[in-house]
């Protein structure tokens, strides 16, 4: 082989091993991972309530008991909204019970935090919506923005033999409907002396009630 193929050929090696050492020795840099899209992660364990007849949505943890008609509990009647006037027409469409518990010997007896929603259309309680109904113990608190409209609010309780209701009321008129949404608790705060080891702190009832607000704030109209 004359020298110029010795050449070309040590040319080609040469060639070789470098590609070689690029490929499968050189080190190589660290590679990120790249984000993954999971999609709707915000909706992971929770549920959809649609009213097509009334128009709006509301989302709430799967886990939580569901019904179109409201329950009757101490100081809460099932009408279709608390401090309404006696004989107001409306609808009950919603309650969501975020927690609840009972007991025979230990406190609490009882203890239900939950979520109402109902509507009016009647002439009445379209007028008052959005006032405070002081002779119930309403106060006012600040409006709210709930799914870009804007909500009157207003917090009550009452209590008697033992057992009390607490609540915040959110009202807006909407397309000449009036539309009410409630946090509520309910419950006995009778407690035995002494204490029962079995007993829920109020630490932890005051905050699946204020876990409510998870709920309120999703409530938005569709049309």
């Amino acid at each position: 082989m004359t020298k110029f193929g010795w050449l070309v050929v040590a040319v080609a090696l040469l060639l070789i091993g470098g590609i070689t050492w690029f490929f499968f020795l050189a080190p190589k840099p660290a590679v990120e991972p790249l984000p993954v899209e999971t999609g709707n992660e915000d909706l992971e364990g929770q549920s959809i309530y649609a009213s097509g007849e009334y128009g709006f949505t509301l989302r709430y943890p799967s886990k939580s008991k569901l019904s179109e008609d409201f329950s009757t509990f101490y100081h809460l009647a099932p009408e279709w909204r608390a401090n309404g006037e006696a004989n107001a027409t409306g609808t009950p469409l919603l309650q969501v019970v975020g927690y609840e518990t009972k007991s025979e010997n230990s406190f609490p007896r009882y203890y239900t935090a939950m979520v109402r929603v109902g509507v009016s259309a009647g002439k009445k309680e379209v007028d008052t919506c959005e006032k405070i109904v002081a002779d119930a113990g309403e106060e006012a608190l600040a409006d709210k923005e709930i799914g870009g409209e804007t909500w009157k609010v207003f917090s009550f309780q009452n209590a008697g033999m033992m057992q009390y209701l607490k609540g915040v009321s959110y009202r807006v008129v909407h397309n000449g409907t009036c539309y009410v949404m409630e946090k509520l608790a309910t419950g006995s705060n009778y407690q035995d002396d002494p204490d029962s080891p079995n007993d829920i702190a109020q630490e932890k009832l005051d905050a699946e009630f204020a876990a409510l607000d998870t709920i309120v704030d999703t409530f938005e109209f569709s049309r």
